[in-house]
């Protein structure tokens, strides 16, 4: 079945959205380094360029469903891409710390508009089955390759010598792609209908950004602060608040009223074991970035553009993966997700190995990263389809949310516990291994122990066979798992 030209228009304008989300979530993790050398900037405040994009993106992800059927899919797309193209311009001219925060923060909170509703489009656009998996599994292409465009411009964009501080093109470079994709879908993308009997639980929304920021504001500056005592009164004070909101959303959700999360999904063993998965998987999953790109730049002497083009290789390992598991799981089930876990921590040791030597051999880092790519390429695909395996079909769309925000709090988890102990560590060596900091050494041994505890949690999860009981397969897992 081919795709028409009105299809692959409808296709390209609405790709835009996750191809803009994913590539600033990826271009900063090489470029910061340079970023925080230009601004002068401590190492909490380096986490939270990144930690602020990701709160404002998940805090409205639970309610982007309800926010497109009541305001209309494609206004919010538009405001969205508006948005973040404004956005975008604030952090470029940003001259100082608080104004690339606040770009950041709006960046984020853009993403949550445009993301969900891209996807939404394409799914209320393709009304045939076959088209619509055609036209998602072309979206989800589009993310992995802007994941690896990422890499490459936030090593190549950073290191131009044409123009004074050329780390802001990395967020320059967004405006002319947001105001075109603002006109095309404009002009091109049909109107759908809104629906003001929909409701949007905009307090809860906001009490869930409130906490996140309580509860990952005190792991960010306890340690550069050496846990002062209103630190650790801030963060118990967050997660007693955080206990009672859950508390107060069962009872709404008990009575029949709109409650944020649907708490019957939290019966099954097999979503629950999923969660657990995914947040301890994904807080190794962008602080692996952060670490090494830092750690390439600040202590092995390679430039910007060296580090993304060694990136370059992890995505690509991770691309050609992604396109083989599907089939893999297929025949041989999650046995092929627990090979990909074993590969990423064998990687992670021999990260220690080869970056333990004086000179880095350029092509062992290459297939290296290449080799743990394809690790990430066989497990991530395929981690929600894992976790959902016994949800009703009614219920995907709630547990995806559910899954979709744990994924995002676990970044940030991940960017405060691991990315803060690599920046905060300040031994000299790592065991016998007296040529990487102990920092390092310390930060990847809790990755690994951090995806053992993922091959855990696999191990008791069913397989994924043949048989599609709730509609969810690996390759159809593209409302989340592109993203990353």
């Amino acid at each position: 079945m081919r795709f028409q030209i009105k299809d692959l228009l409808h296709i390209s304008i609405l790709s835009i959205g996750i191809f803009l989300f994913v590539i600033d979530l990826f271009i900063i993790n090489v470029s910061l380094p340079t970023i925080q050398h230009a601004l002068d900037l401590s190492n909490s405040a380096t986490q939270w360029i990144i930690i602020l994009y990701i709160i404002g993106y998940a805090s409205l992800l639970i309610n982007a469903g309800n926010a497109g059927d009541y305001f209309g899919k494609k206004k919010l797309y538009l405001l969205g891409m508006a948005g973040f193209t404004f956005a975008s311009l604030l952090c470029g001219l940003s001259t100082n710390i608080y104004f690339l925060l606040l770009g950041r923060l709006l960046q984020g909170i853009s993403s949550g508009m445009m993301v969900p509703q891209g996807i939404a489009l394409i799914t209320l656009l393709f009304e045939d089955a076959t088209k619509r998996s055609m036209a998602l599994g072309i979206y989800g292409s589009i993310a992995g390759v802007a994941s690896v465009i990422g890499q490459l411009l936030g090593g190549l964009l950073p290191d131009q010598s044409w123009i004074q501080e050329s780390w802001r093109l990395i967020f320059l470079i967004n405006i002319p792609i947001g105001i075109l994709a603002c006109i095309a879908a404009y002009r091109y993308v049909p109107n759908d209908q809104a629906n003001p009997k929909s409701t949007i639980s905009f307090i809860p929304m906001l009490s869930l950004f409130v906490l996140m920021i309580g509860m990952i504001y005190p792991l960010i500056m306890g340690p550069e602060l050496h846990w002062p005592i209103w630190c650790i009164l801030l963060l118990g004070t967050a997660l007693i608040l955080t206990l009672l909101f859950l508390k107060k959303q069962r009872r709404v959700y008990q009575t029949g009223q709109q409650a944020l999360f649907n708490f019957s999904l939290f019966r099954s063993k097999v979503f629950n074991l999923g969660l657990i998965a995914a947040l301890a998987y994904y807080m190794v999953q962008d602080a692996y970035f952060i670490i090494n790109s830092n750690y390439l730049q600040n202590h092995k002497s390679y430039t910007a553009t060296m580090t993304g083009v060694a990136f370059v290789y992890q995505g690509i390992g991770y691309v050609v993966a992604s396109l083989m598991v599907n089939k893999l799981i297929q025949r041989y089930g999650k046995a092929v997700v627990l090979v990909g876990l074993g590969t990423m921590v064998i990687g992670l040791f021999f990260h220690l190995l080869v970056l333990n030597k004086e000179t880095i051999a350029t092509d062992q880092l290459h297939l290296l990263f290449f080799i743990y790519g394809l690790g990430c390429g066989s497990v991530l695909p395929s981690l929600m389809t894992l976790a959902l395996k016994d949800v009703n079909k009614e219920l995907i769309g709630v547990g995806s949310a559910i899954y979709l925000t744990i994924q995002q709090l676990s970044i940030c988890l991940g960017i405060a516990f691991v990315v803060g102990l690599f920046l905060h560590e300040k031994g000299n060596t790592f065991f016998q291994l007296n040529n990487i900091t102990a920092a390092y050494g310390y930060a990847t041994t809790v990755s690994m122990l951090l995806l053992i505890l993922v091959v855990c949690c696999i191990a008791y999860l069913p397989t994924i066979g043949k048989k599609k009981d709730n509609g969810i397969t690996a390759q159809q897992n593209h409302d989340c798992e592109v993203l990353n």
